[in-house]
């Protein structure tokens, strides 16, 4: 037998490929060789050192365009701020309808009129012009429809030109000059005139430039039902002026009565020469190979993914193709917020940075306008393509070296080795035992000194191997089967342990051998095991037994061991069973059920329709309490019972803990299907009776909740928090029932639950801030005072109206009062010596009316800020009947001045009646007051009547919200003595200054009052 398997050994040694040790090992060597160069390739590849050249180029041209831009930006914000030029034009043009000096009508056919007209504007636009960066600006006056107007008609109106905004203006005007004005207005300005002067604009029609037909068209046609600003429009096209050769862009907006009436336009532009100077191309390349353009499109120029945009002004090489006379570029996105364009046949790459021209909702906001910095590829990645040759370069010379190396380095090793093979080749053909001569190389001569000792050992260890294997404890038995040679070897026991002893001793081939070993599989269970390997389950007269098949191919050999793993299954499966399964009722306990569904979910197409069911056993404390644990466990066993009984075949039970249980009913078409399952399993619970010591018929009494898979959720742990939430719902309100999931239920539990906790945060860590809005005086605009705000950052609670709701409904509204108090003058306190607010400002807290600080927190406050609570003004709102012994307590606490401010006086909480009980030191004017007061008469009167009761009782009134211009006067005008609201000043961390505008009304009401 030992000399068949020695024979066997042979030949498939024999048959194995064979290759020279020179090709082994200069193969592998090649194969290290050609690793390294893939991990080098890799290295390169991962770290992307090209593609981050690539990146930083382009990043680096996106940063100098998008700093241009903000400067670019800056230019046409400056420009187009012509809201306080159209109130004066406006305004002036009303006085002169009022006094009957023009009309209407004639407005823009009579010459008297409209050069009465416009030398009274005169003046506004050259100040418009000096404080503007800016090349002009023009006025055209028109009151009728465009579209009945013939081209050519003679339109009155102004365009004054500046060729250099950035130089010191003359005093003479003698920098400026007029292309546009009647001889009048000429005569009247003293400027002169340039070499395309006209004395009138001609209408042009629908052509381009549009600085007037674009514009009043559209405020004409939609009745002028937005402010004038939303109706503003930059020229898309760069345009020039009859007689003319110099390109500008312009803005212009429609003059609007308050009526409605649009009478004309007025803008400002902008000359192309003059913009290319604020767009230095040679900023994005020292080589002057970059470009900027302004560029414009619209919502609908993007289509299939590229974007047409139309070139307004150039500042460098212009890269627009002959075949493109409109200026129109094709650019494609990279995908990283650049984009990559043809031009004259070269590629660009051109970042485009928006430019805000117009509000969301202009009638104009569909016209996008940018700025482009483009530069050529080869010059932008010329860096990364230089890097990209020498590494490949670098790669190439390390191969070729490489190679050369190898074929020496195997030579040299390869030599020895053949010499020794030559040697046994010459012992083999002398039929005697090789003499191996010595190479110098350790690790080969000692290997060739073991030849001969392994050669002794071999049969003597192979005797001992079989004699192991007949004395084993464990029934093995095992086959090898010869592809090549066709033969078979089976040990004596193989086919009886897998329940075929008639087998024994039969000759075999190897096809009838597979043939007989298939044939047991497909009659016995078979099951595969994580190493691959089959336990055969085979019946056998004297029980079950378990087989463990092995097997595995060695060349042209396939060997297979049979092991009778019995003992060793049985004792697995009684283990799992106890480690799978609750005791008392049999059901999956919890560590179970998790692996089981966690398997289930794994495969969606086995869950079908599926519903998770948790349950709770109502009466189980009572039992207990009243019979005894043993009464319990009965209870508990009798439910284990029904669950088993009443459910489908393949549904999974659990016992979760003491009196939980869980059920996935899964692999179902519909809900109703399962529905149906679950109704039988309640009848069941319901029919089932325990009967007490008592003699009392206990039912079986569930609460329950359902959650859906997939509807509520996908995945174990969704369901399950689902199912628990329903069935607490359940024992909540009406025990004994079973609940279905609802997820809106769930979102208002949840949000108010979160709610709830970031209150109690709010208030464990004081986890608010305070911003300050400045209140100043009506007489001189100077800060009298500062209102404290308070803020939170807490996702739920960004309103302080909502915290003092959870405040009042858990009666925490004394911490609210301590904080506030605290954290606002701790700010407050931080910006006084930061000197950052005013130094002897007053500061306004809110207070909550019926809520008083206690002594220890008043002497508190009062040790630390002293100084602060001599200026602390507390502001008091009715809510609800006020505690005026509350109030007088805040009056008396230590260190406070003793003022008091009303709020939201006119607001509904508080009232007269109010008035008159606190005596305040100062009254605010609800904003739903001021908010409109310049149209409103009632309003008016109502901060009058205010104003004559508070005045000789020296109170002050503070107006509230003060949001326009127009209400910023008429408070003023009406006697409020502070002002506060957003047209003022917002509410900031660091408070700031008085908004330019407000300052310039107040000064310019108290210079009216002077004189």
């Amino acid at each position: 037998m030992f000399d068949a398997w020695k024979e066997r050994q042979r030949q498939r040694l024999k048959n194995r490929p064979e290759r020279t040790v020179f090709y082994n090992i200069f193969a592998t060597m090649m194969l290290v060789l050609v690793v390294e160069l893939l991990m080098a390739v890799a290295s390169i590849l991962a770290v992307n050192v090209t593609g981050q050249l690539d990146e930083n180029a382009k990043d680096l041209l996106t940063m100098r365009v998008r700093n241009r831009a903000s400067y670019v930006q800056e230019i046409l914000r400056n420009a187009e701020d012509l809201d306080q030029l159209s109130e004066q034009i406006t305004a002036t043009t009303q006085q002169l309808l009022k006094s009957g000096d023009i009309s209407l009508d004639t407005l823009d056919n009579s010459s008297e009129q409209s050069d009465a007209l416009l030398v009274a504007l005169a003046p506004q636009l050259l100040d418009t012009l000096r404080t503007k960066q800016v090349t002009g600006i023009f006025i055209m006056l028109n009151t009728h429809d465009l579209d009945t107007c013939e081209v050519g008609k003679k339109m009155p109106g102004i365009y004054l030109r500046d060729m250099d905004p950035d130089a010191r203006p003359s005093e003479r005007n003698s920098d400026l000059l007029l292309e546009r004005a009647s001889a009048t207005v000429v005569k009247e300005l003293a400027i002169g005139t340039d070499k395309g002067w006209q004395p009138a604009f001609p209408y042009q029609g629908d052509t381009k430039g549009g600085i007037l037909r674009t514009v009043f068209q559209t405020a004409y046609k939609s009745g002028a039902s937005l402010s004038a600003e939303s109706y503003g429009r930059w020229t898309t096209n760069s345009y020039c002026l009859a007689g003319d050769d110099r390109h500008a862009i312009a803005y212009s907006m429609p003059l609007i009565l308050p009526d409605g009436t649009v009478y004309g336009v007025v803008g400002v532009e902008l000359l192309t020469d003059y913009l290319q100077t604020k767009l230095p191309f040679t900023e994005l390349d020292e080589d002057k190979a970059g470009t900027y353009f302004i560029v414009t499109t619209t919502d609908d120029a993007l289509t299939d993914g590229v974007l047409s945009l139309r070139k307004t002004v150039t500042s460098g090489e212009d890269l627009v193709t002959a075949d493109a006379p409109l200026g129109v570029l094709n650019c494609r996105s990279d995908g990283n917020g650049g984009n990559w364009a043809e031009l004259n046949g070269k590629r660009y790459y051109m970042v485009l940075e928006p430019l805000l021209v117009y509000n969301r909702n202009a009638p104009f906001a569909a016209e996008k306008w940018f700025l482009a910095g483009t530069m050529e590829q080869s010059v932008l990645l010329a860096f990364s393509d230089r890097v990209r040759e020498v590494l490949l370069a670098t790669l190439l010379f390390t191969l070729v070296l490489s190679v050369l190396g190898s074929l020496l380095i195997s030579a040299r090793l390869a030599s020895p080795i053949n010499h020794l093979y030559r040697e046994v080749i010459d012992a083999q053909e002398k039929k005697t035992f090789p003499r191996l001569s010595r190479t110098a190389i350790r690790e080969v001569d000692r290997f060739a000194e073991t030849i001969t000792e392994l050669n002794k050992e071999l049969v003597t260890n192979s005797t001992k191997f079989l004699r192991i294997m007949d004395m084993a404890s464990v029934e093995i038995g095992g086959y090898e089967l010869r592809t090549d040679t066709g033969s078979v070897f089976v040990t004596d026991n193989f086919f009886s342990l897998l329940g075929k002893p008639e087998m024994q001793g039969e000759p075999l081939s190897v096809r009838r051998f597979e043939e007989v070993l298939k044939g047991i599989r497909e009659k016995n269970p078979c099951d595969h095991t994580a190493e691959g390997d089959e336990l055969l389950t085979i019946q056998q007269p004297d029980g079950v037994r378990y087989i463990m098949l092995r097997r595995t191919i060695e060349g042209h050999a396939k060997i297979g061991l049979a092991e009778d793993v019995t003992a060793a299954v049985l004792e697995r499966k009684r283990i799992e069973h106890e480690r799978d399964h609750d005791i008392l009722t049999g059901l999956y306990n919890r560590q179970a059920f998790n692996r089981v569904c966690t398997e289930l979910f794994a495969a969606p197409e086995r869950m079908g329709v599926a519903a998770l069911m948790m349950m709770d056993l109502d009466n189980l404390k009572h039992i207990n309490d009243t019979y005894g644990h043993d009464w319990g466990d009965q209870y508990i066993r009798r439910t284990g019972q029904c669950l088993r009984d009443n459910t489908p075949a393949g549904t999974v039970c659990a016992r979760l803990s003491g009196d939980e249980f869980l059920v996935l009913f899964h692999g179902y078409r519909s809900r109703d299907a399962v529905r149906e399952k679950i109704d039988c399993l309640t009848n069941a619970m319901q029919q089932s009776v325990a009967l007490l010591p008592s003699g009392n018929a206990l039912h079986i009494s569930l609460s329950g909740g359902i959650a859906w898979y997939p509807d509520d959720g996908q995945d174990w742990e969704t369901l399950k928090k689902y199912a628990d939430f329903a069935m607490y719902q359940v024992k909540h309100a009406d025990k004994g029932r079973v609940e279905e999931f609802d997820i809106g239920v769930y979102n208002r539990e949840a949000y108010a639950e979160r709610t709830r906790r970031e209150f109690r945060q709010l208030l464990s860590n004081a986890q608010v801030f305070y911003c300050f809005q400045p209140i100043f005086s009506a007489r001189s605009g100077r800060v009298v005072a500062y209102e404290a705000l308070m803020r939170s950052d807490l996702p739920t609670l960004r309103s302080p109206a909502t915290i003092m709701k959870l405040a009042r409904e858990q009666g925490a509204l004394y911490e609210i009062e301590r904080i506030t108090f605290t954290k606002a003058l701790e700010t407050f306190d931080s910006l006084c010596r930061a000197g950052s607010v005013s130094g002897d400002a007053m500061l306004f807290v809110n207070s909550i009316a019926n809520t008083c600080l206690s002594h220890e927190d008043g002497k508190y406050i009062n040790s630390h800020w002293h100084e602060l609570c001599r200026r602390m003004v507390v502001e008091i709102t009715e809510e609800e009947e006020i505690d005026y012994e509350a109030l007088e307590r805040k009056r008396n606490a230590p260190g406070f001045s003793g003022m008091f401010a009303l709020d939201d006086y006119g607001s509904g909480y508080s009232n007269e009646n109010t008035l008159l009980q606190l005596a305040p030191r100062f009254v605010k004017v609800d904003i739903t007051i001021i908010r409109g007061i310049d149209t409103s008469p009632d309003k008016q009167q109502i901060l009058r009547n205010v104003v004559a009761y508070a005045h000789p009782r020296s109170m002050k009134i503070v107006a509230e919200g003060v949001e326009t211009a127009a209400e910023l006067r008429t408070v003023i005008e009406l006697g409020a003595d502070l002002l506060q609201g957003y047209f003022l000043a917002r509410p900031a961390i660091v408070p700031g200054d008085i908004a330019p505008e407000a300052a310039a009304i107040i000064r310019e009401l108290q210079r009216r009052k002077k004189d």
